[in-house]
């Protein structure tokens, strides 16, 4: 654990976190074969860490709600 701590503070702390596809979806309330679809599609960043294992990095997961809540303001813009 200590390793860890030592690991993330000397990498950029808090953006070197990882989450999995299912606590994304549990942020998001939406189902997390949703969000492997986003995976697939590319609309969200993701490190494939085992045969059907992805880990989504803090930092890529708020530019995905960043770019999806620009989205939905150019859409109410129209």
């Amino acid at each position: 654990m200590r390793q860890k701590r030592q690991y993330q503070e000397s990498n950029g702390g808090e953006n070197e976190k990882f989450l999995t596809t299912s606590e994304i979806a549990q942020i998001l309330r939406v189902h997390q074969r949703t969000v492997q679809r986003w995976i697939s599609s590319n609309h969200l960043k993701a490190i494939k860490v085992g045969p059907k294992i992805f880990r989504v990095r803090k930092q890529d997961f708020d530019e995905f709600l960043e770019g999806q809540n620009q989205g939905c303001q150019e859409k109410s813009e129209a």
